[in-house]
């Protein structure tokens, strides 16, 4: 665990205010640290910006825990931050296995948790089953895998008129309830599914996978997973001279996958929830700020971090550490902000649905929106 952050404004010096803390749960370490991090900065700059000219009877304190993107790490790290009284809600986790782990935890608590990336359904609809003991503490800002995959079903049947299609994952429960939604949502649209192995985590080697392909002539495939294995599998893909249509989730669009596929990347097809951070006209003065802060631009789900810490900090300076009432206010939280006005649904849902198809550039190594 790191040193906490404490919040600026007129009376962050003030030491009879109490404190009250905003964990910040995610991969600090490992590949994807840079994505922890971008989080962790997007908290920060959001209790900055809300706390700024403003006063209240409390001092905010930003503090990240490192559950190294592993879902047994971050069950142990909610169980730290459940223990933390001062701690009256948490953004993370990042993936969703961590997130799903971690939620059963702070359930136990009462301790609401934001997660502004972790997109399998169970993160929420794991509260709805019989088996789930305590109150419904999961929300979610970006919208599920559900509604990403179908669309990219959607897109790949409608747009390319892709007819048979692979569809591998990488394992994960994000992975899985990726391609399962566009699995679902494919063959219920008339298209055919041609069988693949899927792949797993820290995987580098894919010819076998990818000349098996190669003989059962898929029109396109759909991967489920981060950038890491999107890449090598892009990049070994276009060196068997396959050039069908690659599409992926928002777990893929990352600066990195470039410098991964080189110019095999280009013509990959990711989609995202709501519009790319780097084209949302809204959210133009978060990215200046944030390159100016830290000399790059928002990560893919930063924005989703920023909007999450002005949703807490709403409700924390209203009810402070008490994590009942903070929870409470999360249920019926109506926040307009760069994303629009967000509100959960029952199970901690947004109920914004907007996803967008972009297509990788490997020349100016950027995402362009398709619209």
């Amino acid at each position: 665990m790191a040193l906490g952050v404490l919040a600026g404004g007129p009376w962050a010096c003030n030491r009879a205010n109490p404190v009250v803390r905003i964990a910040v749960a995610g991969p600090l370490t490992g590949e994807l640290a840079s994505e922890g991090l971008g989080m962790q900065h997007s908290v920060e700059m959001a209790v900055a910006d809300s706390v700024a000219g403003g006063e209240s009877p409390w001092r905010f304190e930003v503090v990240p825990y490192d559950d190294r993107a592993e879902p047994e790490a971050a069950a142990q790290v909610a169980g730290r931050v459940a223990a933390d009284p001062a701690v009256a809600v948490v953004i993370g986790h990042l993936t969703s296995g961590c997130a799903i782990a971690a939620a059963k935890v702070y359930s136990a608590s009462g301790l609401a948790m934001i997660t502004p990336s972790a997109t399998s359904p169970d993160v929420t609809l794991q509260q709805t089953r019989p088996d789930w003991t305590g109150p419904r503490v999961a929300f979610r800002i970006p919208a599920s895998d559900a509604v990403l995959g179908a669309y990219a079903a959607d897109y790949a049947y409608n747009r390319f008129a892709l007819r048979r299609m692979a569809v591998v994952d990488d394992g994960t429960p994000y992975g899985r309830d990726l391609a399962g939604a566009f699995r679902r949502r494919f063959e219920g649209k008339g298209g055919m599914i041609v069988p693949s192995r899927n792949v797993s985590r820290g995987e580098t080697d894919f010819t076998a996978l990818l000349s098996e392909l190669q003989a059962r002539r898929p029109d396109g495939l759909f991967f489920g997973g981060i950038h890491t294995e999107f890449g090598l599998m892009l990049k070994k893909a276009r060196g068997l001279g396959l050039d069908f249509p690659f599409l992926g989730g928002d777990g893929a669009k990352a600066p990195e996958l470039f410098t991964i596929a080189g110019p095999a990347a280009e013509g990959a097809y990711l989609a995202v929830s709501g519009v790319p951070v780097e084209d949302l006209p809204s959210a133009t003065d978060f990215v200046e700020n944030y390159r100016r802060l830290y000399g790059i631009t928002p990560r893919v789900f930063d924005h989703c971090a920023y909007e999450a810490g002005l949703i807490a900090v709403e409700c924390l300076r209203r009810h402070g550490a008490d994590r009942e009432l903070v929870l409470e206010c999360l249920r019926t939280s109506r926040h307009s902000g760069m994303l629009g006005t967000i509100v959960f649904d029952a199970k901690g849902d947004t109920l914004k649905n907007v996803i967008t198809m972009t297509r990788a550039d490997a020349k100016q190594k950027r995402f362009v929106p398709l619209y």
